[in-house]
């Protein structure tokens, strides 16, 4: 309905859009350095923002550039594990082994990692998502299994994603020691107002519509509504665009936003 109403090519706003068609934001650019340096320079990366605000969509456009000839990608969304759950999962992930004690899981995890290293000549970029919910022990155990020749060398990229309280959480005293091996951190912000506006235009002109669809007060309210998040930004705006072509509106206004916004 929509698309042939707005005459799209296909539904704009879906979270499985094109690593290479991600709209570019202010500290976009800045996030692509740092994760270039850390693809150089390895270590521990620490990422954080509000909900919503696009983080697991930047690690995405992150690891589908890299090398695979070079770089190999695991990614464990599941954080709410033990221990012993948290060295299964990670051997599972890198090696493929299925281990019981803690000490073979530790050792098969940096056997993996340097194998990897030295005869795959690949580099491991290890993601942790959703690391707001991870237990304190396994931070103290990520701090051990990034600990390789004495702590003088990093063969791996370990890359913790979370929500923007996980960088506090990180301050307490019983973390300073993993917080103080953190090689870079970036916060991502919302996006701002004239950022939304772009943010909206971007995705419409990706799926062929040039012309304006949501007036200047339709796009404001949106703003306000999501403070920038770009996920709520996306339902709001798919939920206007529904709404507007049921009832056959060519331009969205702040009426259709309002009450798409009744159905978040």
């Amino acid at each position: 309905m929509i698309e042939t109403f707005y005459n799209l090519k296909k539904l704009p706003f879906q979270k499985d859009i094109n690593s290479n068609n991600i709209f570019m934001a202010s500290f976009t650019k800045e996030l692509l350095r740092r994760f270039d340096y850390m693809k150089q320079n390895r270590g521990i990366m620490l990422i954080t923002g509000l909900p919503g605000v696009g983080k697991t969509l930047y690690i995405r456009a992150f690891t589908d550039k890299l090398n695979q000839n070079m770089y190999k990608t695991f990614y464990t969304p599941l954080s709410t594990v033990n221990t012993l759950e948290f060295y299964r999962q990670l051997a599972f992930y890198l090696c493929g082994e299925s281990l019981w004690k803690k000490s073979q899981l530790f050792r098969a995890i940096q056997d993996s990692i340097k194998d990897y290293v030295s005869n795959n000549k690949k580099i491991p970029v290890v993601i942790f998502d959703d690391s707001h919910l991870m237990k304190i022990e396994n931070f103290y155990e990520l701090q051990i299994i990034a600990n390789f020749n004495m702590d003088s060398t990093d063969p791996c990229l370990f890359i913790v994603v979370g929500q923007a309280h996980l960088r506090d959480r990180l301050l307490i005293p019983v973390l300073q020691s993993f917080n103080q091996r953190i090689s870079l951190k970036f916060y991502v912000p919302p996006f701002t107002k004239d950022e939304t506006s772009s943010y909206i235009k971007h995705h419409l002109t990706l799926v062929g519509r040039t012309d304006p669809l949501f007036n200047d007060n339709a796009i404001l309210s949106i703003f306000q509504i999501s403070g920038g998040a770009a996920r709520i930004i996306n339902s709001l705006a798919l939920k206007s665009m529904t709404i507007g072509a049921i009832e056959k509106n060519e331009t969205i206004s702040e009426e259709q936003v309002y009450r798409a916004s009744q159905e978040l």
